[in-house]
């Protein structure tokens, strides 16, 4: 790997190493493989040439989002698998694919589809983590993704009046994800035995969020809870894995028990603030976000025949056609 290279993610809170899944699960082959690259967590979204984080910077090149880093580190020497046998590797590539179809709907709708779980709580995680003035706009971005995939992996419509989000779906189905997880786990270290997987890597970014995000409105966290060996496998990932790289914003003290628990410290803290400093804050949300629609008609006329990027698109993981028996 070139020396300099950098990975760019979102910085992290509940003694996590960040607070997005996608930048969680790069990490995680980062850090499993041992790839030597030096992780950016101030980092601003707008800066990746698509408007998301993770990516990853390599000189004047930029690789954005999982599967793009995923393959310049297996270009690279660094594959998250290589220490499996063939049929682990397929296994893995399976097991990886259904835990996606089942646990990605859930996250989406409940960190961000989910009303007064995003106004409370991640809507702030994410404002505080990129730069003014587009962290007024910026948040909602996750939003309409959200919308895209439960349309497509929960089968509703999550703009549709909150008694019509049919969630119960999700949450059976997130559960029982959960279930055979915590079995194919058992007392193993890692889920094929002594060596790590791109398996581990993303049930450990899920689980791991999910377990600790402070939401009003989780029903997965306390399933998760019920499952000691897959609590065992998050704090032993987060403690000899991440111990460097694990972030919390204000540490937990006898008298913040008074507060809201359903607040995260960056809500809490932001919730907080003067009232005139809020106004001041919307007042240039406001003018940033009108001075941002009129740069971008302007951009829009002058690139109309171009192929240039044209709003911050979603990548769905590709699934594969083999079916868990």
């Amino acid at each position: 790997m070139q020396l300099g290279s950098k990975l760019h993610v979102y910085k992290g809170e509940w003694g996590l190493p960040t607070i997005d899944f996608e930048c969680m699960r790069v990490l995680c082959l980062l850090r499993f493989t041992r790839c030597p690259v030096d992780v950016e967590t101030n980092s601003n979204p707008l800066r990746s040439g698509a408007g998301k984080l993770p990516y990853l910077q390599i000189g004047n090149d930029k690789f954005i989002g999982y599967k793009e880093i995923k393959r310049v580190l297996d270009l690279e020497g660094y594959p998250v698998d290589v220490k499996l046998s063939t049929k682990q590797k397929h296994l893995s590539a399976t097991y990886t694919n259904w835990v996606f179809t089942q646990l990605h709907a859930y996250y989406h709708y409940f960190l961000y589809g989910e009303p007064n779980n995003y106004e409370t709580t991640t809507r702030g995680l994410y404002a505080k983590r990129t730069p003014f003035p587009f962290n007024f706009y910026y948040p909602s971005t996750y939003q309409r993704e959200a919308c895209d995939v439960v349309q497509v992996l929960g089968g509703f419509d999550i703009n549709d009046k909150l008694e019509k989000h049919e969630s119960d779906y999700l949450v059976t189905n997130a559960k029982k994800c959960v279930n055979l997880l915590s079995r194919k786990l058992g007392r193993k270290v890692w889920f094929f035995g002594d060596h790590f997987s791109e398996l581990d890597a993303i049930v450990y970014s899920y689980l791991s969020i999910i377990s600790k995000i402070t939401l009003p409105n989780n029903p997965l966290q306390n399933h998760i809870k019920g499952c000691q060996n897959l609590l065992n496998f998050i704090s032993r990932i987060s403690r000899d894995i991440f111990r460097n790289e694990c972030y919390s914003s204000v540490k937990l003290t006898k008298s913040s028990g008074h507060s809201d628990s359903t607040l995260t410290p960056s809500e809490r803290k932001f919730m907080e603030t003067e009232l005139n400093t809020k106004i001041a804050a919307g007042i240039g949300a406001a003018l940033a976000m009108g001075a941002f629609a009129a740069w971008r008609g302007i951009y829009t006329q002058l690139t109309r025949s171009s192929t240039d990027y044209d709003g911050i698109d979603y990548e769905n993981d590709e699934l594969d056609e083999e079916v868990l028996e």
